[in-house]
Parts: structure tokens; sequence; C-alpha cells
């Protein structure tokens, strides 16, 4: 009884399977009659539609990425290439796939100057990796040189820019400090005007002549007459007793 259940499960899988099979071709097939027309955009629905099984195999990927390299989607197209490493296939395939990953890296880089130095490693070891399994294929070798070189003046420039960047912050850092020298001096030259100033304003102060309230002037004025009249008698005081002092010469 458990051997015919296993031999029911079995030939269901196996149906299962083959009816997969039969649809992942009819979509690749349909595919590939869109992109032979040059419809890629039609083409890679029906690669897409392929692959939506867990048991697809690497056809629709490799002409899903066929499909965005040829509508300029490069780094689509290498996410594509890139996913045949998990799949087995036989030498030539899967350097022909190395070498479409190449292919898709190196047009990111050279349609973005900015990606240049994260893609174009990549490509180059794909590259590599593509004459590992087929050293006798010319275009790969002369792509890699290719990537290699576009690399190398890429880092160039890169190497440049960073130098001319440096020179630009310490002339700008140049220019900040001599700038904040400038204001320190001017500051300072403003704070001595200002005391300067000060002094200025207490020596014109202490120079001027105290003014006193009508209070005290008429209290000052009122002391004055007190000793005006102190002294008016005292002097009278004083003729008094010179007049006294005086003896008559007459004998009386």
């Amino acid at each position: 009884m458990k051997n015919k259940r296993s031999y029911i499960f079995l030939l269901f899988m196996t149906m299962t399977l083959l009816s997969w099979s039969q649809q992942e071709n009819r979509y690749i097939r349909q595919g590939n009659k869109q992109y032979e027309d040059g419809d890629y955009k039609k083409a890679e629905i029906d690669y897409l539609k392929s692959t939506q099984s867990g048991k697809a195999s690497h056809k629709g990927f490799y002409n899903l990425g066929d499909a965005w390299y040829m509508q300029k989607n490069y780094l689509q197209a290498s996410a594509a290439f890139d996913t045949l490493r998990t799949f087995k296939m036989d030498d030539e395939t899967r350097s022909k796939s190395y070498y479409n990953l190449g292919n898709s890296l190196l047009k990111a880089a050279l349609d973005s100057a900015q990606l240049a130095q994260q893609v174009l490693p990549p490509g180059i070891e794909a590259y590599k990796q593509s004459l590992r399994l087929n050293p006798a294929d010319a275009d790969a070798k002369y792509n890699l040189a290719y990537a290699q070189r576009l690399l190398d003046k890429s880092q160039q420039q890169q190497q440049k820019q960073d130098q001319q960047d440096q020179k630009d912050q310490q002339q700008d850092q140049k220019k900040q400090d001599q700038q904040q020298n400038q204001d320190q001096q001017d500051q300072q030259k403003e704070d001595d005007a200002k005391q300067d100033q000060q002094q200025q304003d207490q020596q014109q102060q202490q120079a001027q002549p105290q003014q006193i309230s009508k209070e005290d002037a008429e209290r000052i004025l009122e002391a004055l007459k007190n000793d005006e009249k102190q002294t008016l008698e005292k002097l009278k005081e004083a003729k008094i007793k010179t007049i006294r002092v005086v003896k008559s010469e007459k004998d009386w």
C-alpha cells in the first residue's frame, strides 16, 4: 500500500514537472519569436513568465538577460546573467553567460562614469571566468583588456579629482583662516577704539567742574554769609582791643 502511494506521488510530481517544463518552453518559444521580431519588451514579459517556477531552467534567465540588454537595461541584464551562477549548465553555456555578464557591466560603466569603479571590477572578473572556461574566446580577451584600461583611466581620473578636491579644501581652509584672523584684528581694533573713547569720556568728565544743586548752592552762600558776619565781628573786636591798647601821650 505504501509503495503504491509513493508511486502515485512520484507519478504526480513527474507529471507536474513535465507540465511546467512544457509551459516554460512555450513561454520561451514565444519570447524567442518576439525577440527575433525586435520586440524586446514583449519578449521580456514571456521570458519573465518562464522563470516564475522554482523549477525553472537557466534558459529563461539567460534569454531574459538578453532582452534586458537589448533594451539597454544593463544593470538588470547583469542581474539576470549573474543569477545563472546557481544553475547547472555545460561549460560553453556558462562561459557565454559570464561573457554576457561582463558585457552588461561594461556597458553600464560606459553609460555612467560614476558607476565605472563599482561595476568594472566584477565585470573584469566575469571576463576572466569566461576565459577560464573558454581560453580561446578572442572577444572575451579583447573586452577584458578594454575593461581593464577603462578602469585604470577611471581610477586615474578619480585620483586627480581627489587631489584637486584636497587642494580646493586646503585653499578654502586657508581663506577661512585668513578671514578669521582679519575678523579678529577688526574686532581688536574696535575694542581698542571703544576703550580709548571710554578713557576720553572719563577724562572729560573729570575736567569738567562738578555742578551743584540749588539747595547746595544756597547752603554754601548762607555759610559764606555766616562766615563773613563772624569775620566782621572779629575785626570789630580787634579794633576795639586795639583802641583800648593805645595810650594817650598827654599828661592828664
